[in-house]
């Protein structure tokens, strides 16, 4: 027999044909079938319940069960796509999503997903929210029947302790207006808070269309659910002044987990033309010339406010018979019966007081009101004495110190004479000789 052209020719043997089993074979050939369709079985499509809760979504106004999707995407499922899987809500839960579908593979075979927003924003996919990929996804184990997964949340978040708000801001300008304040036609009106840094150009308003007295501007604001935000408005750079229960007086609203369109209020909260009322301002400037801070012959007093938009030029004056007490009278044409100012005194145009804060004072009518006599930066008193321990009757006393302030004694507190103890004026330490009896020390100034 020829086995191939040109090459050395060998005598072909044949082997003795194979004995065999009947039965083994069938058996054999049983089995690699029942193999070969378990395998064909095990490589099919099993029924996956996808089930995800919106819920906290919901109230971080992320998602509107109203007009947004929730889908289902991956690569057994259906390579990644962000239109195929659509869920729906529960009958029982109207929170739940789910949908069931079917996910090509081995059982045993680890498959990869994620579930997706369509919101009018655009697709939003979850972040990192398992061990899958390198992108964080979604895993589960996939079984040869059908299987329901557990309920998750929405990219993990399960809380809803922050909110995203849309927030109408309304003020009515009539009165403003009508006092030939804000002329609409040229005037600025802008919203300031702590959501721009308390900018006084961040955030413009206009008038409403139905309404040309009422300014408008609609703010997108993020925060914990619950917490104030502190706000004013600015009129041709002028801010309002003591209008609300804010810090400072400030104006606030309180983030809910809806968007929210504020009450109108008029700036400042003037619901009506003022009357001119008379406020005569007054302060006790003894202690502070006592110290040597303030001169009387050089020095001036200012009050700033609220009521003058906390500038200067209202110097206070004091008179023969009360050398101590300055005062001066503000005809106040800004505010109403109601209105609660704010003020304080003001040294030399530039030392203010820093003990007390803003001064308050609430107006009660259209008649002229005297504001409560205070003492500058609430400092009422020259201070306390320290006396070292007696030695042999000596007791050396102490105080602080100023050009006008000396040290008095007397025998008893009450309707005794006082007198100077001998080189005390501007001093800050004497000693002196206890003698029998009670004796009491005091400082004085002018």
């Amino acid at each position: 027999m020829e086995r191939g052209r040109g090459k050395k020719q060998v005598p072909l043997r044949l082997r003795p044909p194979t004995k065999y089993s009947p039965m083994k074979t069938r058996a054999t050939i049983c089995a690699s079938l029942g193999l070969a369709l378990g395998l064909a079985m095990m490589a099919g499509a099993a029924q996956v319940t996808f089930q995800v809760d919106m819920s906290a979504q919901t109230a971080l106004g992320s998602f509107d069960p109203a007009s947004d999707t929730v889908l289902v995407s991956g690569g057994a499922i259906n390579n990644w796509s962000t239109t195929a899987s659509p869920l729906a809500s529960t009958a029982a839960d109207t929170n739940i999503w789910a949908g069931t579908f079917d996910v090509p593979g081995t059982a045993g075979a680890t498959v990869q997903y994620k579930f997706i927003m369509k919101t009018a924003a655009g697709v939003v996919w979850e972040g990192t929210v398992g061990t899958g990929g390198t992108t964080g996804n979604r895993t589960f184990i996939l079984s040869a029947g059908g299987q329901t997964l557990p309920v998750v949340y929405f990219n993990n978040v399960t809380n809803s302790t922050s909110v995203t708000d849309l927030i109408t801001f309304r003020v009515n300008m009539s009165v403003q207006i009508a006092m030939g304040n804000f002329d609409p036609s040229f005037g600025t009106l802008t919203l300031a808070g702590e959501f721009n840094a308390w900018g006084t150009s961040a955030n413009p308003m206009t008038n409403s269309v139905t309404d040309p007295n009422i300014w408008v501007t609609t703010l997108s604001l993020s925060g914990a659910v619950g917490s104030p935000v502190d706000f004013k408005y600015v009129m041709n750079g002028t801010w309002e002044g003591n209008v609300g229960a804010g810090g400072t007086a400030n104006r606030a609203l309180t983030l809910e987990r809806t968007n929210q369109t504020l009450p109108v209020v008029y700036f400042n909260n003037l619901t009506s033309v003022p009357v001119p009322t008379p406020l005569l301002f007054q302060v006790n400037m003894g202690v502070q010339a006592a110290l040597g801070n303030f001169d009387p012959a050089s020095d001036f007093v200012e009050a700033q406010g609220s009521f003058n938009n906390w500038t200067g030029g209202f110097t206070l004056t004091n008179s023969p018979d009360s050398p101590n007490i300055y005062s001066g009278t503000w005809v106040d044409s800004t505010d109403i019966p109601g209105n609660a100012i704010q003020y304080q005194f003001v040294l030399d145009g530039s030392t203010w007081e820093t003990s007390v804060g803003n001064r308050n004072y609430t107006i009660t009518s259209t008649n002229a009101q005297t504001l409560p006599l205070v003492f500058f930066n609430g400092v009422d008193n020259l201070g306390p004495i320290s006396m070292q321990p007696i030695s042999g009757r000596q007791a050396v006393l102490s105080w602080t110190a100023g050009p006008l302030i000396s040290l008095q004694t007397g025998a008893s507190l009450l309707n005794a004479p006082w007198q100077d103890v001998a080189n005390t004026r501007g001093s800050n330490t004497v000693t002196v000789t206890i003698g029998p009896g009670l004796q009491f020390f005091r400082l004085t100034g002018p």
